[in-house]
């Protein structure tokens, strides 16, 4: 699971290649506690997009939207947190409007 994030004065946008799974109309995908903090920090929306799909989301509201979860990958005392989300299928905006919007 690859991940590339641009960080916009407004918008984080955390562009996932691979989404864990999709059905028809959702994408199910994971992001990082970190992620979620840097933009509470700098008062930035949360933009997540998948090859499919996009949906922007405050990082407030993301925390009592999406599932908590701990994940284990290398250090067996630390795990990661993660939330897990569900995204519907949407058309992309061109990565300009998170630009300059």
């Amino acid at each position: 699971m690859k991940d590339f994030v641009h960080n916009f004065p407004r918008h984080l946008v955390i562009e996932i290649e691979k989404p864990m799974y999709t059905s028809k109309d959702t994408d199910c995908v994971r992001v990082s506690e970190k992620y979620i903090k840097q933009a509470t920090q700098n008062c930035q929306y949360l933009v997540i997009r998948t090859p499919q799909a996009e949906k922007q989301f405050m990082p407030k509201a993301l925390r009592k939207v999406g599932k908590k979860v701990k994940e284990i990958f290398l250090y067996p005392d630390n795990p990661m947190i993660l939330y897990e989300l569900i995204i519907p299928h949407s058309e992309r905006k061109d990565m300009d409007f998170y630009r300059w919007a």
